[in-house]
């Protein structure tokens, strides 16, 4: 009987130290092999490069979206600010700048539709793009920040990799310090749903509305031109993924070290997971990977209070040790590339709990989102039921 709880606490440690070494190999080999790139400065031969930034969302963001890109240090750049004319906010903001003197010429368009979807903002880029003077261009999302050397490192990239379109997922920084340091639990417990998940997460498909996207004039036209084409190719739109061209090189990374997005714990999963449909197994993987990571700090208590004399007790304290040091690393890891407090890593466990009732919440509030959706949309649609996808 004195032997059974020993027994226990080293299969439970076991089943963490497991676990949390196959999510430690998934998410930071496996994963950042593939999408990780190293630029250098580039040599200033690739000419002039445009950026469009449509304009929705915060006019706060938006303007220090812009003012971002001001601060590059690649010097041959034009601006294109494009906003709806219904959308007075951004017009009173757009000719503020257009206005200012500066190396970069400002240059406004304004388009009839919203700039809500994707297809509409896909409308006003085509509009915008025949005043481009550039040989490369960006389309930037109006909430996203860039770091000084953030075009000119993915330009470098791009150049010399003979890579057509480049698209980049941008890091997060949070606002307030409670923010910093819950955000790396969050971000471990979304990417153990992604490694349980990945099958799931490698047939997405990617598209044209990625936060930072760079692609030469060349790419643009070809697709832009197929996609002026009569029946179901033109009612997909642009998407310079969905066709296989030969010489179009495409390239999706990790561009966390030089952009990133100001966002909240509470809409953590609605920033990192726009493409990914929440289902009650997702709550379940976030209470099961918070209760296994736990285990390790009570088979340490364990193991410091109790004499370590038998090879159970032992075998306890090195799995508790190295499932505590794994969670550690990837605290870290996350909190560096998420600009959140890479110092509280040892402390880890402290935010755990937190943030495993915020990512909770999260998936919940996304799952009754998507439900009320397509009620809306469906008036068959019953609760409880999973949703009705149509495929064309």
């Amino acid at each position: 009987m004195d032997m059974a709880f020993p027994s226990a606490l080293l299969f439970l440690c076991w089943i963490a130290a497991l676990a949390t070494l196959l999510v430690f190999l998934e998410s930071w080999f496996a994963v950042a092999s593939r999408k990780g790139f190293v630029a250098r400065r580039a040599s200033g031969a690739y000419g002039v490069l445009s950026v469009f930034i449509p304009m929705r969302g915060s006019v706060i963001k938006t303007e220090r979206t812009i003012r971002s890109v001001f601060g590059q240090s690649y010097p041959f750049l034009e601006l294109f600010l494009i906003y709806s004319e219904e959308d007075s906010r951004h017009a009173t903001l757009a000719n503020e700048f257009r206005n200012m003197r500066s190396h970069i010429p400002v240059r406004v368009v304004t388009i009839p539709q919203s700039l809500d979807n994707v297809h509409e903002r896909t409308r006003a880029l085509e509009q915008a793009q025949t005043g481009a003077r550039g040989r490369w261009y960006v389309v930037l999302d109006s909430d996203v920040v860039l770091d000084r050397l953030a075009v000119e490192a993915s330009l470098e990239f791009a150049g010399t990799g003979e890579v057509s379109a480049l698209a980049l997922r941008p890091g997060a920084q949070c606002t307030s310090f409670l923010q910093r340091l819950l955000a790396p639990c969050l971000e471990y417990f979304f990417q153990t749903i992604r490694v349980v998940e990945r099958r799931r997460e490698r047939a997405k498909k990617l598209n044209l509305d990625a936060p930072y996207l760079l692609l030469n004039r060349e790419a643009f036209d070809v697709v832009n031109r197929i996609n002026r084409l009569p029946g179901i190719l033109n009612d997909a739109g642009w998407n310079i993924w969905s066709y296989q061209i030969e010489g179009l090189r495409t390239f999706e990374g990790d561009g966390s070290r030089w952009l990133w997005r100001e966002v909240n714990v509470g809409s953590w999963s609605a920033y990192a997971e726009t493409e990914r449909r929440y289902t009650s197994r997702s709550a379940a993987l976030i209470a099961a990977s918070s209760a296994l990571s736990l285990i390790p700090i009570v088979g340490l208590v364990y193991g410091f209070s109790t004499p370590v004399n038998t090879f159970l007790g032992a075998s306890i304290l090195a799995f508790s040790v190295m499932s505590y040091s794994l969670m550690a690393i990837s605290y870290f890891l996350h909190a560096r590339r998420l600009h959140a407090a890479c110092w509280f890593a040892p402390f880890w466990f402290v935010s755990q709990i937190p943030a495993s009732i915020l990512g909770f919440i999260e998936i919940r509030r996304s799952i009754a989102s998507r439900a009320s959706a397509n009620r809306d949309e469906n008036p068959e649609y019953k609760t409880g039921s999973e949703p009705r996808i149509k495929r064309t």
